[in-house]
């Protein structure tokens, strides 16, 4: 874990930290989307202190789960609970959406341990996460896939194929977790 964190483990207590986080990091740097990344870092909470088995230490692990922020907009969110949580040094949100940082406004996974897939185009998450599904159902690895998707994602075209192909293989390894915060 970077800087010896302690991680939290009530999702309550991370959820407030990270709420803090947000607003202080997304007001240093003029950036937007405070509402779209308030309204998903419950969910992220939750997941982040045990509803999913991922950490620091477990990075590396075959059998761990997977968690992709499709919502790419919410990156202050996702930024604020990884770096609480000890995958990287608390320090690197002072330099969200700055030149050279590694935390851009989107979610990017350039460099930034924890996070699996650069994200921002809205749909691109839930067909990633199916791939991912599909592979480990077939090879019969272990762990499973969370996507937490916007609401405005379920107009497109790609999310409702992805839902029926995941639908037709039986894909009980796939979690799609839908932010309907109404802001769409």
């Amino acid at each position: 874990m970077s800087d010896a964190v302690t991680p939290f483990t009530k999702a309550a207590d991370l959820a407030l930290a990270a709420r803090h986080e947000i607003i202080s990091m997304t007001s240093t740097a003029k950036a937007s989307h405070v509402a779209s990344a308030l309204s998903v870092v419950d969910i992220l909470s939750v997941l982040y202190t045990g509803a999913a088995n991922i950490s620091p230490a477990n990075m590396g692990a075959d059998d761990r789960d997977i968690v992709i922020l499709s919502k790419g907009h919410s990156a202050s969110a996702l930024y604020s609970v990884l770096a609480l949580q000890g995958f990287f040094p608390k320090d690197w949100l002072t330099h969200y959406c700055t030149n050279d940082a590694p935390l851009g406004g989107h979610v990017t996974s350039k460099g930034v341990p924890g996070v699996e897939l650069s994200t921002g185009s809205l749909g691109h998450g839930l067909p990633y996460g199916l791939g991912i599904a599909m592979s480990r159902k077939k090879s019969g690895a272990k762990g499973r896939v969370f996507v937490v998707m916007s609401d405005g994602e379920c107009d497109e075209g790609t999310t409702w194929e992805s839902a029926m192909i995941a639908n037709h293989h039986e894909l009980d390894n796939l979690v799609v977790i839908i932010d309907r915060n109404k802001i769409q």
